[in-house]
């Protein structure tokens, strides 16, 4: 016996409203543009915090103040290290911030603290509801010292500012954008020098 026509037409259009429903990735103008807009986001904040948890322990909070200051806590298995970027000098704590030596600071450390600011968008994926708020989300490949890293990141549609960037083993959370809270100085305490 045939379907009933009503029938089918009933089940079509169910079927295209539940097709129409399912994300679909960005297109190549939309890539480009939140390309575009989050890099300018990044580019422009004069300070920001990043905290990065991992599933093996480790946690490091980044302090970033523009144009060159860096104030990384990394924290492990109890042990405590604070370390301080400016220009391209580096004062390094191994015992809590204590007392601090000198020293030059090494290219791939440059190198990884620059890469906070340049987290590149690979592909744009649907808005996500997050605590209410609706965030753009994309995916990157390529950010931070270990180029194989994939991670999610959350956005803010409005300032295009990352929130956090995330993958089965990490988080970084960005936050206090332009805060004036975020200060990065020379420590106090260096060992055996003036400054």
């Amino acid at each position: 016996m045939p379907e009933n026509p009503r029938r089918m037409v009933r089940r079509s259009v169910v079927l295209l409203a539940l097709l129409s429903a399912l994300p679909v990735a960005g297109r190549a103008d939309e890539l480009a543009d939140v390309r575009e807009r989050v890099q300018a986001s990044m580019q422009w904040a004069r300070s920001y915090v990043v905290t990065t948890t991992s599933a093996t322990g480790f946690s490091v909070t980044t302090t970033f103040v523009a144009p060159d200051r860096y104030r990384s806590a990394l924290s492990y298995s109890g042990a405590m290290r604070d370390i301080v970027l400016i220009g391209d000098t580096a004062y390094v704590s191994d015992d809590g911030g204590r007392t601090y030596r000198k020293t030059p600071a090494p290219p791939e450390i440059l190198a990884a603290q620059a890469q906070l600011h340049d987290v590149p968008v690979d592909r744009v994926l649907p808005d996500k509801l997050i605590g209410g708020k609706v965030w753009g989300r994309f995916t990157t490949v390529a950010s931070g010292p270990q180029k194989d890293q994939y991670l999610i990141c959350a956005y803010d549609k409005r300032t295009y500012r990352i929130h956090d960037c995330s993958n089965g083993g990490m988080t970084l959370t960005f936050s206090r954008y332009d805060d004036p809270a975020n200060v990065v100085t020379v420590p106090p305490n260096v060992a055996g020098s003036s400054r």
